[in-house]
């Protein structure tokens, strides 16, 4: 049975314990979750007396030479559109993958001759895939004896039987955040801030880092009201499929189970949902591909399996070329007669969904899935502490070369529902741990609502959301770079026992997700919405650039040029008084026309360069069809420190004002002898950057500049050194 949403309040405790096979978790359960009214959102696998019908049937051969033949062709491109697989998809694997491998065998599609002959004997076609070389159908003992004398047939395996019951609300209450945020920006989070700024999500937003050019794959039950909840439906859906159903809309179905859908809604609103005052999604600037694979109710006869619409769903959205994957499900329990998967099977090697996940990530998409929430306490008789039980994942937590998440409180102590690892083989889970309780995030049973959840499927999205960002920054990464600037940034966590004394280790991976640090692992940083003003006689361009080092002042730079310009100009880019981290540059209007096309570039201290676009000049930036920024650009006048200070030979000033006035900047020595006008002239709101001052003249010396103007002046000092 699927416990895909359990909702944990007094009188269901009594009826789920009484259901469980497993006696540690019905004990463990007893203990824990009595005192909590509170959501919890994960998918849990158990066993109920029911017989499935449904079984996988894998094939020896994809059928006929002709399968092959197309791969010796040697034209990627034709080969892919003619396989449904995208040109994204193509670049993506470039990332991981051989030129002349970027297709292979398991991309080609199963013999439809082999699908006609179980078809012939009277079975029903339920999923197929391409990765494995199967399809799972619906069979009566007799067709299936039939099934397995056919030559082509390699082996049968049953398809894992899984059902949901339906949902029950509750609440719980906002808990202090594990760290600060530097800043938020001007995003009001509502209850939805607590969530995303102890992985300093929130730090990477004021960055202008929102997940743009990133596509982000759901997986999950569904996705209702996504056309119309207020926090949904501006999310950009590239594409969407029901493959319970085999429809194309991913929303509440009449006829089924009014649970249905609610959890992926809830999933969705974490990773991109946008509502000021109430939820910010993680990355909320991403497109989304929409899976639903999951059935909730328990009552339909018609649905009762997921291994093969996961697998299904997964294929499907790795041939959208989805950057990233994330999925809540965990598979381990089972109907019967289905055999539930042994801990010895959880190698990643051996159960269905760790094989697709394994497959997914070599061909260059990261998966984040969730641990599960099989983990429990007990009491160490020897060091009278609490520790956690080990060994409780779920699969396809133990695939290798994904994100496996586990869930913590916000103050970055482990759930005590959280699986642990490790895996069969040795291996240490899970991969990486995130706030997944007091976790906020919209009802999709209405089209405003909101409530709290808990689990691993909470702490999953988040952290999908993290990696999205960091691919966001750094479009160029691979996903085993982006996994790995994830894993070496992670904040260890010390319970004060021994399973704490060493990282990684079987309780919280590498640690806890720091968003902000993982993406200036690889370097220094642009925001994704770069802004473009004009003012009289100049064309200022702003970005925010942050680095873990310190930026190299003279190599941040616009480069630009007309499509008629034989080469490239630059301008250097200087602090901007009108955000932390912000940066501006300055253009001549009369270098520049509606055709100019530009680039950002940035080194820092450690010899990291960041372009934007990341492959510059081969790909460039349209100047005019940068957004602009909103106004008023200050509520005030504002000065910023000259750049660079102290300096030689020359200097730039910048300022900022949100009414047209009058400007002056004037220079002084210490004496109060003015040296030199910088600004003398009526100017209209927005940010200003001078051309360079010459201090040729000047001795070496400090000096005070001043800014009048709107109301108002501004004084600093300068510092001129010869």
């Amino acid at each position: 049975m699927t416990f895909f949403l359990l909702y944990i309040t007094p009188p269901t405790i009594f009826t789920f314990k009484q259901s469980m096979p497993n006696f540690r978790l019905k004990n463990a359960l007893g203990k824990i979750f009595p005192a909590i009214l509170a959501l919890t959102c994960f998918s849990f696998s158990t066993v109920f007396s029911q017989t499935s019908e449904r079984y996988w049937i894998y094939f020896r051969d994809k059928g006929t030479e002709a399968n092959r033949l197309l791969l010796k062709s040697g034209d990627v491109k034709a080969l892919a559109q003619s396989l449904g697989i995208s040109s994204r998809t193509l670049q993506r694997r470039a990332k991981v993958l051989p030129h002349d491998r970027l297709i292979d065998e398991s991309d080609l599609p199963v013999s439809e001759k082999y699908i006609q002959a179980l078809r012939d004997a009277g079975t029903k076609i339920e999923a197929v895939s391409r990765w494995l070389n199967a399809v799972s159908v619906e069979v009566s003992p007799q067709q299936l004896q039939t099934i397995s004398s056919f030559p082509f047939v390699d082996y049968i395996a049953p398809v894992r039987a899984l059902v949901s019951p339906g949902p029950q609300p509750s609440s719980a209450p906002v808990i202090p955040l594990l760290r600060k945020s530097e800043r938020t920006g001007s995003l009001d989070y509502g209850p939805s801030y607590t969530q995303l700024a102890t992985e300093r999500i929130t730090d990477l937003h004021a960055l202008g880092i929102v997940g743009k050019g990133i596509v982000v794959g759901i997986i999950d039950d569904g996705f209702n009201n996504h056309r119309t909840h207020v926090a949904l439906k501006n999310i950009h859906v590239l594409a969407e499929h029901d493959f319970i159903h085999n429809i194309t809309d991913t929303q509440h179905q009449s006829w089924e189970d009014p649970s249905q859908g609610n959890h992926g809604a809830g999933v969705l609103s974490s990773v991109a949902g946008f509502d000021p005052g109430h939820i910010i999604g993680g990355a909320y600037g991403i497109s989304v591909i929409l899976a639903k694979t999951e059935m909730d109710s328990s009552g339909n006869a018609d649905f009762s399996s997921e291994e093969d619409t996961y697998v299904a769903g997964l294929e499907w959205i790795e041939s959208l070329g989805a950057d990233i994957a994330t999925s809540s499900l965990a598979y381990k329990e089972f109907n019967p007669p289905d055999t539930s998967y042994s801990y010895s099977s959880l190698n990643g090697r051996t159960t269905v969904v760790a094989k697709a996940a394994s497959i997914a990530a070599r061909k260059g998409m990261l998966l984040c899935t969730a641990m599960g929430n099989e983990g429990f306490q007990y009491k160490d008789s020897t060091a009278g502490t609490m520790v956690h039980e080990l060994g409780t994942l779920w699969s396809p937590a133990d695939a290798d070369s994904i994100l496996a998440v586990g869930a913590t409180l916000s103050d970055g102590e482990l759930a005590t529902f959280s699986g642990t690892g490790p895996t069969s083989d040795g291996r240490i889970k899970p991969d990486i741990v995130a706030q997944g309780t007091s976790i906020y995030w919209a009802n999709g049973a209405t089209t405003d609502g909101y409530y709290y959840v808990q689990g691993t499927s909470c702490s999953t999205p988040i952290t999908a959301s993290a990696a999205a960002l960091v691919l966001s920054a750094h479009p160029q990464l691979a996903p085993m770079q982006v996994r790995q600037a994830i894993l070496q940034t992670a904040v260890q966590y010390d319970d004060g026992t021994s399973q704490t004394a060493a990282y990684p280790n079987n309780l919280y991976g590498y640690g806890f997700v720091d968003a902000l640090s993982a993406a200036l692992a690889d370097g220094p940083v642009f925001s994704n919405v770069p802004v473009v003003s004009k003012s009289a006689g100049s064309v200022t361009i702003s970005t925010p650039i942050k680095s873990s080092s310190k930026l190299l002042f003279d190599s941040l730079r616009v480069y630009f040029k007309r499509p008629r310009d034989v080469s490239f100009q630059s301008v250097r880019f200087i602090p901007s008084p009108a955000s932390a981290d912000g940066y501006i540059a300055a253009i001549s209007t009369n270098l520049v026309d509606s055709t100019t096309l530009c680039y950002f570039f940035a080194r820092d201290s450690a010899g990291r360069i960041q372009k934007q676009p990341y492959n510059a000049p081969d790909s460039l930036l349209k100047l005019f069809t940068l957004p602009s920024p909103p106004e008023p650009v200050l509520s005030s006048l504002g000065l910023l420190q000259n750049f660079p200070n102290p300096f030689n030979q020359t200097t730039q000033f910048s300022y900022a004002l949100a009414v047209a006035s009058h400007m002056k900047l004037e220079i002084f020595d210490l004496l109060g002898r003015k040296i030199a006008t910088v600004v003398d002239n009526d100017q209209p709101p927005g940010i200003y950057i001078t051309p360079p001052f010459n201090a040729a003249s000047l001795a070496s010396g400090i000096y005070v500049y001043r800014l009048t103007g709107a109301g108002g002046s501004a004084v600093r000092k300068m510092v001129v050194i010869k």
